[in-house]
C-alpha cells in the first residue's frame, strides 16, 4: 500500500472517538469516588482498558505507518 492510500483522518477521528468514550467512563467513575462508592467507581474505570488498549494500538499504527511512508519516500 503507497503512503497516499492512507487515510490517515479515519484513524485520528477513530482515536478521538476512543478518547472521548474514555473519558466520559472517566468522569463517571470521579462522580462515583465522589458520591463515596469507590466499588462502583472501580468497576465503571475497569472499562477503560479495552478504549486505551484500541487507542494505543490505533496510535502505534499509525506511526509505523508514518515511518514506513518516510523510509519509502527516502529510497525512491
Amino acid at each position: 500500500m503507497a503512503g497516499e492510500d492512507l487515510n490517515i483522518g479515519f484513524y485520528l477521528d477513530e482515536i478521538v472517538t476512543r478518547l472521548t468514550d474514555a473519558t466520559a467512563i472517566a468522569k463517571a467513575a470521579v462522580a462515583c469516588a465522589e458520591a463515596g462508592s469507590t466499588r462502583e467507581a472501580l468497576r465503571i474505570v475497569l472499562d477503560l482498558d479495552e478504549i486505551l488498549s484500541e487507542t494505543t494500538t490505533l496510535h502505534s499504527a499509525l506511526i509505523l505507518a508514518g515511518r514506513l511512508q518516510r523510509n519509502a519516500k527516502g529510497a525512491a
